[in-house]
Order: structure tokens, then sequence, then C-alpha cells
């Protein structure tokens, strides 16, 4: 059923100058100019067929059609900011979705996320696994760990990072194949020579070459690398490719039990900074209770 209603920026104009009995103060309260507020007036009068107001010099008054319309309006809006936060106290109590890749997910987010049920039992937490899909979009959920340059700042989205430096791995399988000395530290421009330069890199789709970005970190001059490359997209993959010997890998620190329990190891002394993981909110949902006490456990994790 269609009401015939007039639009709602009229009618907030209308209440708040009728509280004030003054269009420049409804002005100031609604952050739009004094002509702003008069044009919607206007447009409430020309759609009603009625004055609300009678304007004097420096002051204007309600007419009886306007305190009529006022009282209404109020009732109308308290009704309707009880009934939004009646549904903003549902969503606190509603479970609170986070994106992560499966790879952030097991090894990082999973055994926090037990940590944080033992103290919120009431909480449940969602996980969704598609946040590098093309067609994820960050509204669709309430909280994303996101992997990409770290900007070192926060905006609207990003409420915080954890920055995690790059640097390539293998299995000690697959150095001891190639005769690879592993005794102490390497340099990144031996990834150049040889047995290095025919060992294949295992890459992940993705049109920054995060390996060539490496290497200069230590290459004494800019050099394009030319070490076969393969692209496995999964990261979970790409971590089992390298343990089992098919490649060299760029890792981060949520490789560590890989790298304790030596089934990689580091033979580069080089890091590259830079990279890190984006605590991203949802730019359009309301944020309730849950969503707010996992936002500041996720940042504080």
């Amino acid at each position: 059923m269609k009401h015939p209603l007039p639009p709602l920026d009229s009618l907030k104009a209308f209440e708040a100058a009728a509280r004030h009995l003054s269009f420049s103060l409804a002005a100031d309260e609604l952050c739009i100019t004094k002509g702003a507020v008069s044009y919607q007036i206007r447009k409430l009068e020309e759609h009603l067929q009625c004055s609300l107001f009678k304007r004097a010099v420096r002051q204007v008054y309600l007419t009886d059609a306007g305190q009529a319309l006022l009282k209404t309006t109020q009732q109308f809006f308290q009704e309707l900011s009880k009934t939004l936060s009646q549904l903003s106290g549902e969503n606190q109590q509603a479970g609170v979705s986070i994106a992560a890749t499966t790879y952030v997910a097991a090894r990082w987010l999973s055994s926090r996320i037990s940590q944080f049920n033992e103290q919120h039992p009431d909480v449940t937490i969602l996980l969704q696994h598609s946040v590098n899909s093309a067609d994820f979009k960050l509204g669709d959920v309430d909280l994303a760990i996101r992997w990409g340059p770290c900007k070192q700042r926060a905006d609207r989205n990003r409420f915080g990072e954890i920055p995690m430096g790059l640097f390539p791995v293998a299995s000690p399988e697959l150095l001891r194949r190639y005769g690879v000395d592993t005794s102490k530290p390497l340099s990144a421009i031996q990834l150049q020579q040889e047995p290095f330069k025919s060992m294949t890199l295992l890459c992940e789709d993705r049109s920054q070459d995060t390996w060539q970005e490496w290497f200069e970190v230590g290459a004494p001059e800019p050099v394009r690398l030319e070490n076969p490359r393969r692209v496995i997209s999964d990261a979970n993959v790409r971590v089992q490719a390298a343990v089992d010997g098919q490649g060299l890998i760029i890792a981060d620190d949520l490789m560590r039990n890989e790298l304790n329990n030596g089934l990689l190891i580091q033979p580069f002394l080089e890091v590259l900074e830079g990279y890190g993981y984006a605590l991203m909110c949802s730019p359009t949902r309301i944020h309730g209770g849950n969503a707010r006490l996992v936002k500041k456990w996720v940042s504080d994790a």
C-alpha cells in the first residue's frame, strides 16, 4: 500500500526548525545550510498545501497547522527511534561474521577464537572464507582480515594492521637435493645464481610480484629474476607444495609452526617489510555490542 507521505528530509527539517523556532539553529543541528532548511520546509508546505510557519523579520512562529504537525512529527520520530534501538539491541545479540582466508583462519584466527569463546560463550563467530574472491564485498560481513601492503594509518574501514615481514623458505630436502650448504645464511643475490637459479619459485596468482620485491631488498642493482615460476593460488596448498620440495615459497610468521618443526627452513637473510594483514570493518552494517566486542578482541589479539 502506497502512503502519500512527504519526504523524510522535509519532515526532519521541519521538526528541527519548529523545535528551535529558528531556521539557522535547525541548519546547525542538521549540518546543512539555512537555505536548504528553507527549501525543505517550502517543499513540505507545497505538499501539504498549507503554511506551517509565520515568518517575521528575525523570528518564525508556528501556525496552527504547524503546531499540530510538530506534535505528530515528534511522536513519529520518537517511535521510530525506539524501534531502531530495539532492532540495534537485537543485532547486538546476533552472530559476528569474520571474512578470512583458510590460511589465516587455521594459522592465526582459530586458536584465538577458542580463547575468545571461553571468555564469551554466548557470542557466535561465523567464519567466511571468500575474502579473496572476485565477488567479495566488505559490506557482506562484519569484519574482515585481508593481506596486502601496510598503510601505517587507519581509514574509515581499516581499524588496525598486523605487519609481517616476508622471506623465502624451502624444505631441507629440496636444498639437499641441489647441494645447498645451509650451515650459514645466504644473501638474496644468490637466488640469481646456480643452483637457486634453476629452482622453482612458488607464487600466488597476483599481479604484484613479491618475489621480485624481496629480491631487490638485497640486490645491489635492479635485475629481473628469471627463475621458473609456478602459480598456486591457495596459500595452504602452496605451503604444502613447499614442504613437499616442489620449490621455494615466500613465507610470513604464520608459517612459524613449519619453521619450528624443521619442515621448512629460512636460508636467506633478507626480509621484505611493508606487508601484513589489514583488519577491516563493514562500512554499511550496524555494529552492535557483539560486533564491537569482537572488533576490539581482534585488534588486541
